[in-house]
């Protein structure tokens, strides 16, 4: 079984859209974790304020990469 590609990183800065009822919000946030789901797209855990969401990856937009670390 081959590795996990996931688009987003841990750290990136991103804007997705969460909603429910019919209702839709655009909200910015930090990807803090990222999951793999076989039968779907993949997941990310994203931190928007004090709250955390799940998101897929068709609802997320990239604004900023995190930071690579510098090795030494």
């Amino acid at each position: 079984m081959g590795k996990a590609y996931f688009h987003y990183n841990i750290g990136d800065l991103v804007e997705f859209t969460h909603g429910h009822l019919g209702a839709a919000a655009t909200k910015i946030g930090i990807v803090i974790e990222q999951s793999l789901r076989m039968t779907k797209d993949n997941v990310y855990k994203i931190r928007s304020g004090e709250k955390d969401y799940w998101i897929p990856r068709t609802r997320i937009e990239l604004l900023s990469e995190a930071a690579k670390a510098d090795p030494k």
